[in-house]
């Protein structure tokens, strides 16, 4: 596991008719994370080509830090309050800073 910033860009699809609820619990999670050791930047993004896909773009000082928030409370309360259900797709990209 490297100590380099790492870079985390989740694209999660909303059921049909789901996109209010998913959001309610997305502006949540962001509120939480926000406060998490190592969180650099975490955004939620809409599309303004389909309404119901959100885009996070996450920055973390290093990837032990965006384990321990996968594997931390604030997860752990998005999925308990059933908000996985609400997803009909989701992507998750781990990137590391090649150029720039």
């Amino acid at each position: 596991m490297s100590d380099a910033p790492l870079t985390v860009i989740a694209i999660a699809t909303a059921k049909p008719g789901m996109e209010a609820a998913l959001l309610a619990a997305q502006e949540v999670l962001v509120a939480e994370t926000l406060t998490e050791d190592g969180c650099l930047r975490y955004e939620l993004h809409q599309s303004l080509d389909d309404g119901r896909v959100r885009i996070f773009v996450e920055s973390w000082a290093s990837e032990a830090a965006w384990q321990a928030h996968m594997e931390g409370d604030a997860i752990r309360r998005f999925r308990a309050s059933g908000a996985g259900d609400l997803v009909a797709d989701l992507a998750l990209h781990r990137l590391v800073q090649v150029a720039g």
